[in-house]
C-alpha cells in the first residue's frame, strides 16, 4: 500500500457551531503537517483570533447539536472545495500521516467502528459490540474521511435524516453510516468495510473486535475523553482510575505515550 505523496485532494476540517472552534486549532495544525498538501478548513460562526494563516476559515449560523448533524448531512458539501475531507475535532485528529494509504481514498466513508451495531430499525437499542453477520458497525464521523460523491448523496438523492429525538440516533454518523446506510449504498455510496476501518482509526476499544488491531498502523483516533489541548498534549476527562475500568484504554494511552504524547487527567 502507497503512502500518497501530497494530499492536495484533501480538505481537513473542523466544524463548531456552539462556540469559535479555537479549541480544534491544534488537531487541525497537527494533522496538517501529518498529512502534507492537504488544505485546512475551520467551519464556526466567529472567526478565532488565534486561527493560524494558512487554516481557512469559512462561517456558519450557530448549531445546536441536532442542527449539527443536519449541517454535516445536507450542508457541508457547499463548504468542500476538494475531492475528499477528513472531518477533525479537539479530540480526534491525525495520529501518524505515514499510515494514510491510497487504499482509504477508493471509499466514500471511513470513520472508526464504533461500539453500537444496528441490525434494523427495529433493533436500535444495542450498545454492545456485536459480532453478528447481519449486525452494521457505526462508523465514527468525529474522524472520518468523506468524498464529495458522499458529501453531496443525501440531497442529491433525497435521503432524509430519521426524525429521532433521542442520542444517539440523532448523530449524523449514526444516521449516515449506520441507519441510512442501504438506501446510501443503493446509490453507489461505498463505506469501508471494518477490517480497513479499525486500521484507520479508533474510538474506544471492542472486545473481540479490535485484538488483532496493531496501534502502530492507525492513521487517527476520536474520542470524548481525549483531546489534544497543545502540541503531542493530551487532557483526558477520565480519572486514571476510570481510564483503567476502559476495555483496552490503559494500552491505548500507553501507545500514546511512547509516540510522543503527554497526558494529564483533569480529574485527577
Amino acid at each position: 500500500m502507497a503512502t500518497p505523496a501530497r494530499h492536495t485532494d484533501l480538505t481537513i476540517v473542523a466544524i463548531y457551531g456552539h462556540n469559535d472552534g479555537s479549541s480544534a486549532i491544534p488537531s487541525l495544525v497537527h494533522s496538517l503537517r501529518e498529512l502534507p498538501g492537504s488544505k485546512g478548513l475551520l467551519i464556526s460562526p466567529d472567526r478565532p483570533a488565534t486561527l493560524p494563516d494558512h487554516i481557512a476559515w469559512k462561517q456558519t449560523a450557530p448549531l445546536d447539536y441536532y442542527q449539527y448533524s443536519i449541517f454535516c448531512m445536507y450542508a457541508l458539501q457547499h463548504y468542500i472545495e476538494t475531492e475528499y475531507c477528513l472531518v477533525v475535532q479537539d479530540d480526534g485528529w491525525v495520529l501518524n500521516g505515514e499510515n494514510f494509504t491510497d487504499v482509504y481514498y477508493e471509499y466514500d466513508y471511513v470513520g472508526a467502528p464504533t461500539h453500537m451495531g444496528i441490525k434494523g430499525e427495529q433493533a436500535f437499542f444495542n450498545f454492545t459490540w456485536q459480532t453478528e453477520t447481519d449486525v452494521t458497525v457505526v462508523q465514527n464521523g468525529g474522524f472520518s474521511l468523506r468524498s464529495r460523491k458522499f458529501l453531496q448523496a443525501p440531497s442529491k438523492h433525497g435521503i432524509l435524516h430519521k426524525l429521532f429525538n433521542v442520542q444517539p440516533y440523532i448523530n449524523e454518523d449514526v444516521q449516515l453510516s449506520g441507519l441510512l446506510r442501504p438506501q446510501l449504498e443503493n446509490v453507489g455510496v461505498r463505506y469501508a468495510p471494518n477490517h480497513i476501518a479499525k486500521q484507520f482509526s479508533v474510538e474506544y476499544l471492542g472486545p473481540g473486535f479490535h485484538d488483532d488491531l496493531e496501534f502502530d498502523t492507525l492513521v487517527g483516533h476520536h474520542a470524548t475523553s481525549r483531546k489534544l489541548v497543545g502540541h503531542k498534549h493530551i487532557s483526558c476527562t477520565l480519572s486514571p482510575e476510570l481510564v483503567q475500568k476502559v476495555y483496552g484504554e490503559i494500552e491505548f494511552f500507553m501507545f500514546l505515550s511512547r509516540i510522543g504524547y503527554r497526558i494529564e487527567h483533569r480529574n485527577s
